[in-house]
């Protein structure tokens, strides 16, 4: 079977699923073990914490063929039933019509292409925005969701899954464990979950508006390529950070020696690798290695930067890594939907404000 999204149509998830979220709290380690799965947030290992042999009060047993979504926007259909707890923000979603396990799965893949690109630590997927997320999703000749075709689509596909060996699995697991233990959750929120303001800032507050990127940055270069081979690295407080295409650690490869390199670049930038369509800010001076492009702009900061980066990550998926590139051109006119002040022109005090009320701000 092919997909022709042309003649997809838009629903709102709140019109698609019940949301509700888990109610225990535990430490997991405590737990007695069992046969029925403990989920909290994650990607690794399904999101399932471990196994145990009962609630023991805390949280309702959930039947399958619910979805769970968490903080960070992994998505998973479960189609057994488990224990949810909600020291790891897991929402579960429930769909309001009946839907076979192919159907679901579908239904999973697309949630989580919209959540994975929107959500983070700095700005978590929570009840008060997951039910008002739109997708796209294939309808009927009556402009209803087209539950069949998303079924037999899934069916039609032959590819073979492999359960993962539990011994990549187990480090993980006592990672997490040894974490919950070990870790004063008071003393943990009270230094990193902080707000930078205590105003609560709402993006529906703001009139928003189509921009070229072309328009609201005028400087857009490639860096000086620099390959890794050429370069000393050094673990001292005088340094110049090496940024490639990455996309770990902010796209910094190694911290190299300080120099009067060609093509220094300052502190306060964007850098988009091309060919991999990672995007960062750079809060110290940097040189770049081979295909990364350089942004700049006079209402640039780490807050600013931090919301429009947000907006150029949800176009990754027009640029899969090495397949298409990012390039200067194509990152020019790339159209942005922006909040606007009264007169029409972006509102970069308001994205900076927004960023600054978002949980764990305090310390950006």
């Amino acid at each position: 079977m092919s997909i022709n999204t042309k003649k997809w149509k838009e629903f709102i998830l709140s019109d698609l699923f019940e949301f509700s979220l888990a109610k225990g709290d535990c430490q997991i380690s405590k737990l007695p073990s069992g046969d029925t799965p403990l989920i909290t947030s994650g990607f690794t290992n399904y999101g399932i914490a471990g196994y145990i042999a009962c609630g023991d009060g805390i949280s309702e047993l959930i039947g399958a063929g619910t979805i769970t979504v968490d903080m960070f926007g992994n998505a998973f259909f479960r189609d057994f039933s488990y224990y949810c707890v909600s020291h790891g923000r897991v929402i579960i979603l429930s769909p309001k019509d009946p839907i076979d396990k192919y159907c679901s799965i579908f239904l999973t893949t697309i949630i989580e292409k919209c959540t994975k690109q929107k959500y983070s630590f700095a700005n978590m997927c929570c009840l008060s925005n997951l039910p008002h997320e739109i997708i796209k999703l294939p309808c009927t000749n009556e402009g209803d969701v087209d539950y069949q075709f998303m079924s037999d689509y899934i069916q039609s596909l032959n590819n073979r899954i492999v359960p993962i060996a539990d011994y990549f699995l187990e480090e993980g697991y006592n990672r997490a464990c040894w974490y919950l233990d070990n870790i004063e959750q008071d003393k943990f929120e009270s230094e990193f979950i902080g707000s930078k303001t205590n105003k609560n800032w709402k993006l529906n507050s703001r009139e928003w508006k189509d921009f070229k990127f072309s328009d609201i940055v005028k400087d857009i270069h490639n860096g000086k390529s620099y390959n890794k081979e050429d370069l000393t690295a050094v673990d001292t407080n005088d340094y110049v950070m090496y940024v490639t295409r990455s996309d770990q650690n902010n796209g910094v490869s190694m911290c190299v020696q300080a120099m009067d390199y060609e093509g220094l670049e300052k502190a306060g930038a964007i850098t988009i690798g091309d060919t991999t369509a990672t995007a960062f800010y750079q809060d110290h001076d940097f040189i770049t290695g081979p295909h990364i492009i350089v942004v700049r702009a006079d209402w640039l900061n780490v807050y600013t930067a931090s919301f429009i980066i947000t907006l150029l990550n949800q176009e990754k998926y027009r640029y899969p890594v090495f397949g298409r590139a990012f390039t200067k051109d194509l990152i020019k006119d790339t159209l942005l939907r922006l909040p606007i002040d009264e007169d029409g022109n972006p509102d970069y005090k308001f994205m900076e404000e927004y960023i600054k009320s978002l949980p764990y701000s305090q310390n950006i």
